[in-house]
């Protein structure tokens, strides 16, 4: 299984709070969903989990809350809630597509951009003085000198 750097430590707040549930909780959720979680969880983390308050008062990382609510929609709730989970899931998730749709279509993408018609017809008129180095002045000056000798 492929795991994203800094998921570890979520893995590792939700193994602990996982091992803190009810046995009828932690029952519902299925072994081999239990062992990838240790497996992947980072050992030297130290969680921070005070029991005493409601998880939704935890300071818990962002990962965790999101594994957290994946286990309680797919493995702890009952079946119409379950539904009605998913059913938000996927109007949130078509609600995000549209907005790029939006964002990124590529019909849209040219419509703010300045045509290059405007600018091409400015013209930049800077004199520029070219000054002759002192080497070249005498290279000069010597091509010179033999091509009038060659003239006569």
């Amino acid at each position: 299984m492929l795991v994203l750097e800094g998921t570890n430590q979520a893995f590792s707040e939700v193994y602990d709070i996982v091992h803190h549930m009810e046995e009828t909780l932690y029952n519902k959720i299925p072994k081999g969903f239990i062992k990838m979680i240790e497996q992947n969880r980072d050992l030297n983390y130290k969680v921070n989990i005070d029991y005493s308050k409601d998880i939704n008062n935890q300071e818990l990382l962002r990962e965790t809350r999101i594994i957290l609510s994946l286990i309680y929609r797919d493995y702890l709730c009952s079946g119409e809630k379950k539904k009605e989970l998913l059913y938000k899931d996927k109007t949130e998730l078509e609600r995000i597509e549209q907005e790029l749709r939006e964002k990124y279509n590529p019909d849209n993408l040219f419509k703010n951009k300045v045509q290059p018609t405007e600018y091409v017809n400015e013209e930049v008129t800077d004199l520029v003085e070219y000054k002759e180095n002192v080497f070249t002045k005498i290279f000069n000056f010597i091509k010179r000198i033999f091509n009038f000798k060659k003239s006569y």
